[in-house]
C-alpha cells in the first residue's frame, strides 16, 4: 500500500469515527439512554472490524463510489461488537471494559440489556433506510451466530465434556462470524467479484478463528500487569478454553485439572491454583497444540490473500496476520 492508500485508509477511519457519534446520538428526552451511549462512543476499542471491512473493499472495481457508504457499514459493523460487549458483560457481571466501568456495573442490568438492544435497533433502521439490502442478510445472520455462540458457551458451562468441536463452534460465533461479515460486506458493497468474495470470506473466517485462540493463548502465556486484565477468568467462570480442552485429553493429567474446576466452582481458585493450572496446561502440551492449530488458521487466512488480485493492501493484510501470530 503506497503512501496515498494509507492517508486513504486512515481518513476512512476517521469517517467511521463520525458516523459512529451519529449512530450513537442522544435520543434527547433526558434520559439516561443519552450519557450511556456518550460512554459508549469515549470507550474507544481498536475498531480492527472497520479496518477488516476497509481494506477488503480495496479489491472492489465501485470502491471509490463506495467509499462513503462503505464508512457507514464499518460504523454498523462495530456497531454489532459495541452491542455483544455490553450483553456480554452483563452475563458475566463484568465490572471493567478496556479499564473503564461497564455499562452493567455503572447503570445496572436492566439498563445494559436495553442499551444493547437500543444499538441493534439502530443497525437495523440504518440497513433499510440506507438502503444495505445487498450485505443485510449477512448481517442478520451474524447476530444469530453470536447468540448461538453464546448460548453454545452457556451450555458448555463448567462442563468437562466439553470438546474440541464444540468450542470451535462456539467461538465462530464469538469471533470468526463478525470477521467474517466485516470482509464479506466491505467486498459485497465495493463489487468484487464472486471469487474475490469468497476469498475475503475465507480471509476473515480464518483470521476470527486465529485471533480467539491467540487470545486464549495469551492468558496461559502473559501476566496480568501485561494483558492490563485478570487472566484466567475464563477458567473461574466455568468457560474452558483450547489450551485446557487439549490438555484434558491427556489422563495423566485429566484428573489434577478436573480437581482445579471443582474448585474453582467453589471460589477456591487462586494464584497458587492459577500457576498450576498454566504448568500443566504447558505440559501436557495443550498450550503447544492450540498454538498449532493458531498457525494453521492463521496460514488458511495467508492462503487467501496470495489468491487475491495483487493490491498494495495485501501488504497490510499479511502485516496485520504476522502481528497477531
Amino acid at each position: 500500500m503506497n503512501r496515498y492508500e494509507e492517508i486513504e485508509l486512515q481518513q476512512d477511519l476517521e469517517q467511521v469515527e463520525k458516523y459512529l457519534s451519529g449512530y450513537l446520538r442522544d435520543p434527547g428526552y433526558g434520559s439516561a439512554a443519552g450519557q450511556i451511549l456518550r460512554d459508549m462512543e469515549m470507550s474507544r476499542g481498536k475498531r480492527l472490524r472497520p479496518r477488516l471491512l476497509l481494506m477488503a473493499s480495496r479489491y472492489g472495481s465501485e470502491f471509490q463510489g463506495s467509499r462513503s457508504r462503505l464508512c457507514r457499514l464499518g460504523a454498523l459493523v462495530e456497531l454489532v461488537h459495541m452491542a455483544s460487549l455490553i450483553h456480554d458483560d452483563i452475563v458475566d457481571d463484568a465490572p471493567l471494559r478496556r479499564g473503564m466501568p461497564t455499562t452493567q456495573s455503572k447503570y445496572g442490568k436492566d439498563m445494559a440489556v436495553y442499551a444493547g438492544d437500543l444499538i441493534l435497533s439502530r443497525i437495523v433502521q440504518s440497513l433499510f433506510r440506507d438502503g444495505f439490502m445487498r450485505v443485510g442478510a449477512y448481517f442478520g445472520d451474524t447476530v444469530e451466530a453470536m447468540c448461538l455462540g453464546e448460548l453454545g458457551q452457556m451450555e458448555y458451562r463448567g462442563r468437562e465434556d466439553i470438546t474440541v468441536d464444540q468450542y470451535m463452534s462456539n467461538i465462530y460465533g464469538k469471533t470468526a462470524a463478525l470477521c467474517r461479515l466485516a470482509c464479506v460486506a466491505g467486498a459485497v458493497e465495493s463489487g468484487c467479484s464472486e471469487e474475490v468474495t469468497s476469498q475475503l470470506e475465507q480471509l476473515g473466517l480464518n483470521f476470527g478463528y486465529m485471533f480467539q485462540i491467540r487470545d486464549d493463548l495469551l492468558d496461559f502465556i502473559s501476566t496480568s500487569a501485561e494483558e492490563g486484565k485478570p487472566t484466567q477468568v475464563d477458567f473461574r467462570e466455568g468457560i474452558y478454553t483450547l489450551p485446557v480442552i487439549y490438555a484434558m485429553q491427556d489422563g495423566q493429567y485429566r484428573p489434577r485439572i478436573i480437581r482445579l474446576m471443582q474448585l474453582a466452582k467453589k471460589g477456591g481458585f487462586g494464584a497458587a491454583e492459577e500457576e498450576e493450572l498454566k504448568a500443566l496446561v504447558v505440559d501436557s502440551g495443550g498450550l503447544a497444540h492450540a498454538s498449532t492449530d493458531m498457525k494453521i488458521y492463521a496460514q488458511k487466512a495467508m492462503r487467501a490473500v496470495e489468491n487475491l488480485p495483487d493490491h498494495g493492501v495485501s501488504t497490510v493484510f499479511r502485516e496485520l496476520l504476522h502481528k497477531n501470530m
